[in-house]
């Protein structure tokens, strides 16, 4: 007796324009994220300078959520180009940022050359793992599309935990990895992160989570607020 055997088929059945444009983008893909992640040279610099625009309303939305008031210290995780150091030093407010790429660091501080020797804005470099200041220095902590990279998320918020004052806030605003990863990204670099995991890890960390804000005009967006005790 023969006994039949069904196979599935895995062959990609899109039309082969498509598919040889899917993986010619592949490696560009590679490159740009992998300097979203850390930018380096002319081309780090090219996206810091799209960034300022492109990423200008989730910036926003971030700082309106932080509302941070004149003589407050605010720490920024992952500033890119600089704009919203800039903006909060703007309004009164004394500025840290930490920032992996050397490349960024030198951005922002041409970007905010007047308010960084003023002294009203300081920058240091690292990926945020270990954040090089006192426990219970500052009033708020900022990062918006930046914890995707962090080698260890848990400990981050930690840290952030640890060197806000008591009431201190922290908001996030991130893609939220329950939506699909946009082909642009690559999956290799952009870790997945999911809104309702980063809400779990503030709770952990000792924050109330007061704002779980979604942008109507970027619904995958989400803008995240805690408070610690």
């Amino acid at each position: 007796m023969m006994t039949s055997r069904s196979r599935t088929c895995s062959l990609d059945r899109r039309p082969w324009r498509t598919r040889v444009a899917d993986r010619a983008g592949r490696p560009l893909a590679r490159i740009l994220s992998r300097q979203a992640a850390h930018p380096d040279g002319p081309l780090g610099r090219a996206l810091g300078r799209l960034w300022v625009s492109e990423t200008a309303g989730v910036n926003d939305a971030a700082l309106d959520l932080l509302h941070a008031i004149p003589g407050e210290q605010v720490l920024e995780i992952g500033f890119g180009p600089g704009r919203s150091l800039g903006m909060l030093a703007g309004q009164g407010v004394l500025v840290t940022g930490v920032e992996v790429s050397a490349t960024m660091v030198d951005m922002a501080s041409r970007r905010n050359a007047a308010l960084v020797d003023d002294d009203r804005i300081t920058l240091l470099q690292g990926d945020g793992t270990s954040l090089p200041v006192p426990d219970a220095t500052f009033d708020g902590v900022l990062s918006v599309h930046n914890i995707y990279f962090w080698p260890d998320p848990e400990r981050t918020i930690g840290e952030i935990a640890r060197v806000l004052r008591p009431g201190g806030r922290v908001v996030l605003a991130f893609r939220g990895g329950e939506h699909p990863l946009p082909s642009r990204l690559d999956p290799s670099v952009y870790r997945t992160v999911k809104t309702e995991q980063v809400v779990t890890w503030l709770q952990e960390a000792g924050f109330t989570v007061e704002a779980l804000v979604p942008r109507p005009d970027s619904p995958t967006i989400a803008l995240v607020r805690g408070v610690v005790a």
